[in-house]
């Protein structure tokens, strides 16, 4: 019996999924909800049988839902009959569904925004084959955004075994790899460093994904002494545009088969509307959408470019451009640091005066002098932090990225 979700120590099997969907004719078009498994039946049941739905997150507030009538959220509907004789029938159905679905941006630096999406954009990195059918995801993104629904749609249409691990504590993480034999792990790099320290290796695991965030060496580093048995990536992704590209190590490579779909305008990548969804909040400099993400060229005439930042989170110093992420690496880099956020505060002189926040691993004797003593070394003054404070944890996105605002 092929297991299709483990949940807070409890087990949902494709069988038993499969007599859900056939028992229940009804779906909610606006689904809100933390019991995961009940999400899982919604969306799959909504989408086999054609229809469209929006993804709300169980705490969005009635501001970030503009336009979306709270009277609606979690109304029930009911299905022409639609039955399936097996879950590969459902899986069929998905492939092939008209629906279309509405997500919203993570809010990592402002009001989340709604973004409509197809079946096809949404699996267009989707890969099959019997060679994908015995894996164990480690699911660790939020269900309604678009990484989680691609990991969900990687595991669902190759029947493998989807494990909750988001917002786990780092032992609870490292029990369910073990418990559940894990092989495949895509989550923020946000995640992976509040993995650390770790007590041993964790041979299960085949393949490691990171994305969402810059990521750096040293996080590289680490997770290959966690998992030594895993290829690691790195993929870019959006939710306007879902996944584009991956790289191995911090360089991605544009494929050429989309390469006329890029260009870079003042170091701004650059997006075609082609490879988009649908939202009314985008704006475009001809056919072409603004990322807001700074990159820099490796190899331009083979699509190779490193991510630099956000081009909304550089920070003005007394005139000089901070990037807040080249700070982060250098303060990540430092032996005994376990997480970092960089981040300026509004000053009448500077314009900004930077300053940072420090998890430290625990054991760590690092106090605020040898942090600044060390970026000296590497940095030059008007990039090195002037305040820095020791934090016990920090705010994450609904996403599980670092909360920058």
């Amino acid at each position: 019996m092929r297991v299709f979700l483990i949940d807070k120590g409890k087990e949902y099997s494709y069988d038993e999924l499969l007599s859900l969907l056939n028992a229940e004719q009804i779906y909610c078009p606006l689904f809100r909800g933390t019991d995961l498994f009940a999400y899982f039946c919604n969306l799959i049941r909504a989408l086999a049988c054609g229809k469209s739905l929006i993804l709300l997150d169980s705490d969005l507030s009635s501001s970030e839902i503009d336009g979306i009538d709270e009277d609606e959220i979690n109304k029930s509907i009911a299905l022409d009959r639609c039955h399936f004789n097996s879950i590969s029938d459902v899986v069929d159905a998905i492939e092939a569904s008209p629906s279309e679905i509405t997500i919203f941006t993570s809010g990592t630096t402002g009001q989340p925004k709604k973004v409509i999406h197809t079946i096809a954009s949404l699996t267009r990195s989707v890969r099959k084959g019997e060679k994908y059918q015995s894996q164990v995801w480690g699911y660790a993104y939020n269900p309604t955004h678009m990484a989680g629904l691609q990991v969900f749609f990687q595991a669902f249409e190759n029947l493998n075994t989807l494990v909750n691990v988001f917002n786990a504590g780092r032992l609870d993480v490292y029990a369910a790899i073990e418990e559940n034999q894990i092989t495949h792990l895509s989550a923020t790099p946000t995640f992976y460093r509040l993995l650390l320290p770790f007590g041993r290796a964790y041979p299960s695991v085949q393949r490691v994904t990171l994305g969402g965030e810059k990521s750096d060496w040293h996080l590289y580093d680490a997770i290959g002494r966690i998992f030594p048995n895993a290829k690691i990536n790195n993929v870019y992704a959006s939710t306007e545009a879902g996944s584009l590209f991956a790289a191995k190590g911090d360089c991605f490579q544009i494929p050429s088969a989309i390469k006329d779909k890029f260009e870079v305008k003042d170091k701004e990548l650059m997006i075609h509307k082609s490879l988009l969804g649908q939202s009314d909040s985008f704006e475009f400099d001809g056919d072409y959408y603004h990322s807001g993400d700074i990159i820099e060229w490796v190899d331009e005439a083979n699509g190779l470019f490193r991510f630099s930042s956000r081009k909304n989170e550089l920070i003005n110093v007394g005139g000089y451009k901070v990037n807040p992420g080249e700070t982060e690496n250098a303060i990540l880099s430092i032996n005994g640091v376990r997480q970092a956020l960089v981040f300026g505060k509004p000053n009448a002189i500077l314009g900004n005066v930077l300053c940072a926040e420090v998890l430290l691993e625990e054991g760590a004797e690092l106090k605020e002098v040898d942090i600044r003593k060390i970026l000296k070394e590497h940095l030059q003054d008007f990039k090195i932090p002037r305040k820095i404070k020791f934090v016990e944890s920090f705010s994450l996105t609904r996403t599980g990225k670092l909360k920058r605002s």
